[in-house]
């Protein structure tokens, strides 16, 4: 899928560090309204002290250079709380119970952003809930409006809380490992939901931070690979799978291939001296 505009994020030149220890370096790269973009490397590459950038949730011991801008507001240097509400950025955690109030129902938590992000009266945001889960393919969305967090499964929160990040109407969504913890089976559902929701006219663009290789395919159009905080390869992801350029990407092919990615890290690449 091709960006329909210009980027809603702008990242140049962001370097993080915490002291003398430098964590990221240099990141360049930008994603579209409606793209879907993988930001993709092996634990501990700086993919998610990246995404906690993106989102203005770095630790307070971290650093920060460069520029990140969201739908054009300039935010490299704004914690979320103090950015402005057209800069706010959407969130699907790893795990769903981080963002899931386990003692309030479903349908309260995705109405609440229904009303106050777009402004719904209260049977309007009822009707906008069910339609969100029920485009999540979750199964009696009504019923579902009346349950808490721990009456359902994991796959099921996740899409929950997918939904939550599409009812607060931003131009940009982050998926930080959103289904790293999930069986296969319900992987597919996740990334379905995801792709879902991500293909309407004013869908947000996607920043998929993964190190899933397999999920990325199924989902994204354009991968950017990051080994040690820098950026060694990017461009349309089909064609970096059919021709990677690195060959740190071409061992993450192998690795996936032979089934996790995880495999080859730290171990496999040491013996290469890239570890």
């Amino acid at each position: 899928m091709k960006s329909r505009s210009g980027p809603v994020l702008s990242v140049r030149g962001l370097s993080l560090d915490a002291g003398q220890r430098q964590i990221v370096h240099d990141l360049s790269f930008a994603v579209g309204r409606g793209e879907r973009v993988c930001l993709l490397g092996e634990s501990g590459s700086g993919k998610s002290l990246t995404a906690g950038a993106v989102l203005g949730l770095l630790p307070a011991n971290i650093n920060l250079k460069g520029s990140i801008a969201v739908a054009g507001h300039e935010v490299s240097r704004l914690p979320a709380p103090l950015r402005p509400a057209s800069a706010r950025v959407a969130m699907v955690f790893q795990h769903s119970y981080s963002a899931l109030n386990p003692l309030v129902s479903i349908g309260s938590q995705l109405q609440e952003p229904l009303r106050r992000r777009q402004g719904l009266g209260a049977m309007d945001a009822r009707i906008r809930a069910v339609e969100l889960l029920a485009a999540m393919g979750l199964p009696n969305p009504e019923d579902m409006l009346r349950r808490c967090p721990p009456e359902i499964s994991g796959g099921q929160r996740q899409r929950a809380c997918i939904a939550l990040a599409l009812a607060c109407k931003t131009s940009l969504l982050v998926a930080d490992e959103p289904t790293t913890a999930l069986d296969v089976v319900t992987q597919a559902q996740v990334l379905r939901a995801l792709k879902a929701g991500t293909e309407e006219p004013d869908a947000p663009g996607l920043l998929f931070i993964t190190h899933d290789l397999g999920a990325a395919a199924q989902l994204c159009d354009r991968a950017i690979i990051i080994k040690d905080g820098a950026i060694v390869e990017a461009g349309d992801l089909a064609a970096v799978l059919a021709a990677p350029r690195h060959d740190y990407t071409r061992r993450l092919i192998a690795a996936a291939q032979a089934g996790s990615i995880d495999r080859a890290s730290p171990s496999a690449y040491s013996a290469a001296g890239t570890a």
